[in-house]
């Protein structure tokens, strides 16, 4: 399968599994856990229920289903992190670099006037601003302690240096990410059980097709079935 990981003792905790066929896709559960119908409109999404579990899932051929917690690397090539207007002055409007003639001239209309100097719009540096993200430097990290990377941002002749703090909610989380042929797999459970998401996501590599499982602050005993469970996920 897919490298989900196996916990101490997680193979003989339910002696009784059964396979549940819900068309998109086939899952084998313990016994007491059971398919609950739910109403999605534009994708799959119900429930699987146990004594005290509740997984939800979402199944979705046009890529709705959410992909859960970005792993660090994820987050830092997202610029999740990045904020816009480093490089912003004062009383200037910015836009992109080939709307600059056509909002000036609307501004001036705006206020009447033909003189363009009372009208201040350039090209947003945030197109032009280079990115290179590292772990923080000795002298970087006394002056961010609490940083885990810093970005140095270039625009133009001038260099900025913005701390970047990993959020609680990935460190918080191991996030394990494997690739088959067809799809992206990425798993994810709490380094403190009870205590977060419990899930797994599937991107498929050839088509617009996601899918996503999770219960949230599952106790350790119901973490481990429900990474088993994950583990024997068949996508028809």
């Amino acid at each position: 399968m897919f490298g989900i990981p196996i916990m101490i003792g997680f193979l003989s905790m339910v002696d009784s599994w059964k396979t549940l066929d819900l068309g998109s896709f086939k899952i084998t559960v313990p016994s007491t856990w059971k398919y609950k119908k739910l109403r999605g409109e534009d994708s799959f999404i119900d429930e699987i229920i146990g004594p005290k579990v509740l997984i939800r899932f979402d199944f979705s051929s046009s890529g709705y289903a959410n992909s859960l917690i970005s792993t660090e690397q994820e987050y830092l090539d997202k610029k999740e992190w990045q904020n816009t207007g480093y490089f912003y002055k004062p009383g200037v409007s910015y836009t992109a670099d080939f709307a600059v003639k056509k909002v000036k001239e609307a501004e001036m209309k705006k206020l009447g006037t033909t003189d363009s100097t009372l009208v201040h719009v350039e090209a947003d540096p945030s197109y032009q601003t280079k990115t290179n993200v590292h772990l923080p430097t000795k002298a970087q990290k006394v002056k961010f302690p609490n940083a885990d990377y810093v970005a140095d941002l270039t625009f133009r002749d001038s260099t900025i240096y913005v701390p970047i703090v990993i959020p609680s909610q990935i460190k918080s989380h191991y996030i394990k990410v494997d690739s088959t042929e067809k799809y992206i797999i990425k798993t994810i459970w709490p380094r403190v059980p009870s205590k977060g998401i419990t899930g797994i996501y599937f991107r498929e590599r050839s088509s617009g097709l996601t899918f996503n499982m999770l219960g949230v602050n599952l106790s350790k005993q119901d973490q481990d079935l429900a990474l088993r469970a994950f583990q024997t996920i068949q996508i028809k």
